[in-house]
């Protein structure tokens, strides 16, 4: 494979096996962030590939690890009710992708890595306006609360802690705003002026449903964090245009 980004070398590698990262250069600061294709599974992705990661680059990491999480690990049941979340609030995973986000977190945290739990991530190429738009996707304007943060937040979130994060700690990744989702897809639809359809979701292959909870950034922001999309409107306002 090949890109077109200045300073950019990619590796061919296979996180679940580990002779395929014997050849991994020295580097600064590394950021895991594995994402599961529709045939993978979340404990061979996130375990079995972050195990096998932080073994491989033993003696070779000068600088911060940083391990990209979910606020999934919390569960459905937790902050039932809109109740607030934050990183004092012991992680009870409701499921078995949940389960191993969470174990691979522990594997992280023995080898002194920064965990980001971040929320839903939406940007350019990562939101579904012309599927709602278009009527293919029919969205539930519900009470249930979502936590969302931008894709270039994240990017600013990473590079915060890698500056600033401390050594072992956990940092929730999401906006200012948890927002319920009737408020933002009616928000959506006014901007349309379009008359709103409603549906019952429809759960895909990794999807767990949404779980009322709001997760608070008040630590990541003690750190320094601005985030450049504070809310959903900022956010999306620039996707619409």
């Amino acid at each position: 494979p090949s890109v077109n980004v200045p300073g950019v070398k990619l590796i061919a590698a296979d996180l679940t096996k580990k002779e395929t990262l014997l050849q991994l250069p020295n580097v600064d600061h590394a950021v895991l962030c594995q994402a599961p294709s529709k045939s993978d599974n979340y404990y061979d992705t996130y375990v079995v590939g972050t195990r096998n990661l932080i073994r491989a680059l033993a003696g070779k990491l000068s600088g911060k690890l940083v391990f990209i999480s979910s606020t999934r690990v919390y569960g459905r049941s937790q902050g039932e009710g809109g109740a607030w979340i934050d990183e004092a609030v012991e992680p009870k995973p409701d499921d078995e992708d949940g389960r191993s986000l969470l174990e691979a977190e522990r594997i992280v945290r023995e080898a002194s890595g920064i965990i980001f739990r971040l929320g839903g991530i939406y940007g350019p190429g990562r939101n579904r306006i012309a599927q709602i738009r278009s009527g293919e996707l029919v969205p539930e304007f519900s009470e249930t609360y979502v936590n969302r943060i931008h894709v270039d937040d994240v990017v600013q979130g990473i590079e915060l802690l890698l500056n600033k994060g401390s050594l072992g700690e956990v940092y929730l990744g999401v906006d200012d705003q948890p927002t319920t989702q009737k408020e933002f897809y009616t928000w959506l639809f006014k901007r349309w002026d379009m008359k709103p359809q409603s549906a019952e979701p429809k759960p895909t292959r990794h999807s767990h449903g949404p779980s009322n909870k709001r997760c608070s950034n008040k630590k990541l922001k003690m750190l320094g964090m601005k985030s450049k999309y504070p809310t959903y409107k900022e956010g999306y306002s620039i996707l619409l245009s």
